[in-house]
């Protein structure tokens, strides 16, 4: 009967949380909803119709994409092996879901990935001695050398048969957010949105702030309209945040 209920108010659009939530340590259900909320209304309202999942590890965007009503083209990249594989293998099933094993960035080339003990820690970046310590599962427990591409340079094979691209730009690349951007920067007038996780207390050495992060988005013409707790520290203080942002000027 409970669930029978709660899937009765979710069809007319309302949801049931606790009081008095668990676990204050990750996103709240209300934060999480209100984020599926607001990217299924920036992905109508800003006609999107190619989703660009820049860290994809094994698929986890696509499957918001899909339950917020998203039916249109999705392209992932993920660099890491054992991730890709599990990807690949995922994508199969969703004939609109393109995927590469590539990383983004700044500068084309090589790479050195430091893979994290939970893949999903994985990152150009060396953890930090607080990010060791309270994961445990962020320390290096291989390092993989990877190719990487700048987007505009590839943007144009990838929407080759899109036309009119509008673009949502994801980016999940674990304190390299900001240098994927950079390396979009000849085609940044196709993106209509972007999300981006920005590091409030850093779990990596050499992390770029989030409120430089947040400046320079700003700088090439995007302003936010979400922000999600990714994670609280013991003193309920913010670790980091998605940030859904739309570009400006848009109505």
């Amino acid at each position: 009967m409970k669930t029978l209920l709660q899937r009765f108010l979710k069809a007319r659009g309302y949801s049931i949380y606790r009081d008095v939530p668990r676990d204050l340590a990750n996103p709240l259900g209300v934060e999480l909803a209100a984020h599926a909320a607001l990217l299924r209304a920036v992905l109508e309202r800003a006609g999107v119709n190619l989703v660009l999942d820049v860290g994809a590890h094994q698929g986890g965007y696509r499957d918001l994409l899909r339950a917020s009503g998203y039916g249109g083209e999705i392209v992932s990249f993920e660099p890491v092996s054992a991730s890709f594989a599990a990807l690949e293998a995922r994508a199969a099933d969703d004939p609109a879901w393109r995927v590469h094993q590539l990383a983004l960035g700044r500068a084309a080339g090589t790479a050195t990935l430091n893979v994290a003990r939970e893949s999903n820690f994985t990152s150009f970046l060396e953890p930090n001695d607080f990010s060791v310590a309270r994961f445990g599962g962020s320390a290096v427990d291989r390092r993989e050398e990877v190719e990487v591409a700048r987007l505009d340079a590839v943007f144009g094979e990838l929407t080759a048969h899109v036309a009119a691209p509008r673009v949502l730009l994801k980016t999940d690349t674990q304190g390299w957010d900001l240098e994927v951007i950079e390396g979009a920067a000849g085609v940044l007038e196709h993106v209509a949105a972007l999300q981006a996780e920005l590091s409030v207390r850093p779990i990596y050495e050499d992390a770029t702030s989030w409120l430089e992060v947040l400046a320079r988005l700003g700088e090439l013409g995007f302003r936010p309209a979400q922000l999600t707790s990714v994670g609280r520290d013991d003193a309920l203080g913010l670790l980091e945040l998605d940030c859904l942002l739309v570009r400006k000027g848009a109505r």
